[in-house]
């Protein structure tokens, strides 16, 4: 009975290592056949990488696409963190595509996520030999980072110069200008009445002077009128002395002709006659042509200017033999 029972032992364990050997084999074929469907890439970022861990899952905008094989120091520079992204070859990963760490809301838990690639750009190709290195862009909690530190140091730089401003001594210098400026108004208000007095007395001065302006103006339209009058005046008081100067010259000339008749007959004793008569007639011909010219150099003044003779002083000139 003993004999029976171990060598049903032993052909159980025997089918469940067949099993096992099985299982296994399907196991490894179909590893390898993922492997030959994935492409490795490496990431360098600049930044923590604390919640990433292999195995995190590598998305395509939005869409898993691989997973983070391995994370390490990069040995040739201490400041970048290494990654090893295995990623499905039909992933269209662009030369100008970047990767970004981000997070899974507040769990603290992180991923890859492939951004960018435009669809012109070229593809970028790997091998099994080497890896084709991905870009990376500052993560959010970077930018951030980056961006409060930015605002903290302006900040900082504010609240000094606002210490500067607000010092013990502006301040006081503040509130002298303050009590200096409470001293002005009062004095202003006290000032009130003296300066509605001096406004009403402002707007009384403009009012005057409207009217003395517009009083002006109707003098210089009367002194104009009256000047144009005068001018008339003249021109025909001087047309009319003119005249009796011409009838006067005339009447010499005929009692010339008639003195040149009597001595031509001989009525006269020519050099008893002619000597008093010809020194008065000389003088009287000088004095109307004096009188001829002044009296029209006088009527060519009023012309080119008739308020003259009511605005323009001037000395009267001597008369002839003055």
């Amino acid at each position: 009975m003993e004999s029976k029972v171990n060598y049903t032992a032993v052909g159980v364990f025997v089918l469940i290592f067949a099993s096992a050997l099985i299982a296994f084999a399907f196991w490894l074929g179909k590893y390898n056949q993922d492997e030959a469907s994935y492409h490795r890439y490496r990431l360098y970022i600049t930044e923590s990488v604390s919640g990433l861990a292999p195995e995190a899952a590598v998305k395509f905008h939005g869409v898993d696409v691989g997973k983070v094989e391995s994370i390490r120091i990069n040995p040739k520079n201490s400041e970048e963190v290494e990654l090893t992204l295995k990623i499905e070859k039909e992933t269209p990963i662009k030369t100008d595509s970047s990767a970004v760490l981000k997070f899974y809301g507040i769990t603290g838990l992180a991923f890859i996520e492939i951004v960018g690639g435009s669809k012109d750009a070229p593809l970028l190709t790997t091998n099994s030999h080497t890896f084709n290195t991905i870009a990376s862009s500052p993560s959010m909690i970077k930018r951030l980072d980056e961006s409060l530190s930015n605002v903290a140091s302006k900040l900082s730089i504010t609240l000094d110069r606002a210490d500067r401003i607000f010092s013990d001594k502006n301040v006081d210098n503040i509130a002298q200008s303050l009590e200096h400026l409470r001293s002005l108004t009062a004095q202003i208000d006290s000032y009130q009445d003296e300066i509605q007095i001096l406004l009403d007395r402002s707007i009384a001065l403009e009012t005057n002077a409207t009217e003395s302006l517009t009083a002006m103006k109707e003098a210089a339209g009367s002194v104009k009128n009256t000047s144009g009058n005068f001018n008339t005046l003249v021109q025909t008081k001087m047309t009319t002395v003119l005249e009796s100067l011409a009838t006067t010259s005339q009447e010499s000339h005929t009692l010339i002709r008639k003195l040149e008749n009597n001595l031509d007959r001989g009525d006269y004793n020519v050099h008893s006659l002619i000597q008093p008569t010809t020194a008065e007639l000389n003088d009287l011909i000088h004095r109307s042509q004096t009188l001829t010219q002044e009296m029209e150099a006088t009527l060519r003044d009023l012309r080119q200017s008739p308020s003259d003779l009511l605005f323009k002083k001037s000395s009267p000139k001597p008369g002839p033999g003055e």
